[in-house]
């Protein structure tokens, strides 16, 4: 219960900056409810004017009757109007806080999600929440006034039959009420299929080549083909339950316009009523059997809004980066490791009792064999992840300062893999600082040896690419990732594996450009290659989760 109020009250606090157009939209939706009831009088009056055929009454209700109509299709198209701007706006609203708290939260956690299960969080279960607000919860309260401002006008026409009504009605609303824990946690279950399912595609095509050089269409179709008959058992299993609770309130309806219909048929019979009253019976009987059939109905989405509500919470309740800590500006920063020990799990250690000193300037390569920690090294000088013992510095001539998720403005990465985004190399380029001139990109993707065969294609930096930068090789898109990252500008520069799609001269080549700029950087350089161990100030190889100094025929 209590992580019900929770949920609602999430729901309402995120609601807070739209509440104008939800009052406009509640108002207008019992104003519709309103003439609901009221046309129901009318046609008592209609019905009655026209058999006692009082001509002049007749046609009055009939106008006024008409108006009705009108007033209420105009009504109901500013409402369309209204909730389509209040829906996108809230949906926005709630997505941007969601990726800003994401692209926050600190990578250690940030890992612990797939990225289609963070994908369906944002756009399903961010629509289930939305349309509770925009949708559900003026539909509850317009129908609301419809059933209550219904039951007045029937106890006014027949208080008897009234009082029979509002004991049988609630009767099918509690029954169906029984079935709403079972649909939360079908829904919540579906949810995590659906990321699953997701996630499987997301996967699927982002590594298109592996599927096929590996031969495993089939294998693939057949994994899709089997989660989607999870899907289906559990949509077959939520729909019977729905159609059951739904069954039960339709007979509920049945009952009550069986007892409308035939009392009204009894007293037309005995001569004790008219068939306006009659005709106004049956209308206010629609007008009470529809919000309640209408709430029944609205039930399934209520608890897929909570179920989704609940899923949301839990990304905002992430751990986020400490962003908050100001530093000044450092031209150059030298590193610091100070007897650091790292695990993933406690009883396997990847770094331990790690003490270096990089000074301002140096060119240095980490190598050692694959799963060492080298990345691990990176990471933590990072701030991604955190040391369990020790301490790590980035230092000037004039402080030292603790590695934290503020240093990394001190950073530039080039990390393993394609980074590159789809748009043009330009766009992609200016990721790295989006204030640089042409002049400065243009040396950067010189010094990145980038400028030549960006400058064969016809479109030159305006040249668009795909989805991880398709249409560019390793090679060029490891080139342009560089020549991001030198654009960026910044004291450090770290290139984890970023030349291992080149050849050894053009590595060398771009390694000599970063070593020749002004001011220089402070570089590590994670690589399994030799070729470049030569231009290094120091050479550190990490060895038995130690780090330790190698000696090589360096530059100075």
């Amino acid at each position: 219960m209590n992580n019900l109020w929770n949920n609602i009250k999430w729901i309402f606090n995120i609601t807070r900056p739209f509440i104008k157009y939800l009052i406009i939209i509640i108002i207008l939706g019992v104003v519709t409810s309103l003439i609901g009831i009221s046309r129901a009088v009318i046609s008592k009056h209609l019905i009655d004017s026209a058999t006692s055929r009082q001509s002049k009454i007749m046609f009055q209700m009939a106008a006024i009757f008409a108006g009705t109509i009108v007033i209420e299709l105009i009504i109901r198209a500013l409402v369309t109007v209204v909730t389509s701007k209040c829906n996108i706006e809230i949906s926005n609203g709630i997505q941007r806080k969601l990726f800003s708290r994401i692209v926050k939260t600190k990578w250690t956690e940030f890992r612990k999600y797939h990225s289609g299960d963070l994908l369906t969080r944002m756009t399903s279960d961010v629509d289930a929440v939305t349309s509770i607000i925009t949708n559900t919860v003026p539909t509850l309260i317009s129908l609301s006034v419809l059933l209550v401002g219904s039951f007045i006008a029937f106890m006014f026409l027949e208080p008897v039959l009234g009082i029979i009504l509002i004991i049988i009605s609630p009767v099918t609303v509690l029954l169906s009420k029984y079935f709403s824990s079972k649909l939360k946690k079908l829904y919540l279950k579906f949810q995590e299929i659906e990321s699953r399912y997701r996630s499987f595609l997301n996967e699927s095509i982002q590594n298109i080549v592996i599927i096929k050089t590996f031969c495993l269409e089939e294998n693939n179709i057949n994994n899709i083909r089997n989660i989607q008959k999870d899907r289906v058992a559990l949509t077959l299993t939520r729909s019977k339950i729905t159609a059951f609770a739904n069954s039960i309130m339709v007979s509920g309806f049945w009952i009550n316009y069986f007892l409308v219909f035939g009392w009204g048929a009894f007293k037309l019979y005995n001569n004790t009523s008219t068939f306006g009253s009659i005709t106004a019976m049956i209308s206010l009987i629609g007008n009470i059997q529809g919000p309640i059939s209408g709430m029944a109905m609205l039930i399934p989405q209520v608890i897929a809004a909570i179920g989704s509500a609940e899923r949301l919470r839990q990304l905002e309740n992430l751990s986020s980066d400490s962003l908050e800590i100001e530093y000044g500006e450092m031209k150059t920063a030298g590193i610091v490791y100070e007897n650091i020990d790292f695990s993933y799990k406690k009883e396997n250690p990847i770094l331990k009792d790690v003490s270096i000193n990089i000074d301002a300037g140096d060119t240095v390569a980490l190598i050692g064999a694959s799963g060492q920690g080298k990345t691990t090294f990176i990471h933590l000088l990072l701030a991604l992840i955190y040391p369990d013992k020790g301490h790590i510095f980035i230092k000037d001539a004039n402080d030292k300062i603790d590695v934290s998720s503020a240093t990394r403005k001190f950073i530039s990465y080039v990390p393993q893999g394609n980074t590159l985004f789809s748009g043009t190399i330009r766009d992609n380029l200016l990721f790295g600082n989006f204030d640089a001139t042409e002049e400065e990109i243009e040396e950067a993707v010189r010094n990145a040896s980038a400028y030549e065969f960006i400058k064969k294609s016809p479109e030159g930096f305006d040249r668009i690419l795909g989805e991880r930068g398709a249409g560019v090789s390793e090679g060029q898109a490891q080139r342009l990732a560089i020549a991001r990252a030198l654009l960026h500008k910044k004291p450090i520069l770290l290139l984890d594996e970023a030349t291992s799609a080149l050849d050894a001269d053009t590595e060398i080549k771009v390694l000599e450009a970063i070593r020749n700029l002004k001011p220089r950087p402070t570089c590590i350089i994670i690589t399994h290659r030799t070729t470049a161990l030569g231009i290094c100030n120091k050479v550190y190889k990490i060895k038995d989760n130690h780090v330790i100094e190698e000696k090589f025929s360096i530059i100075k």
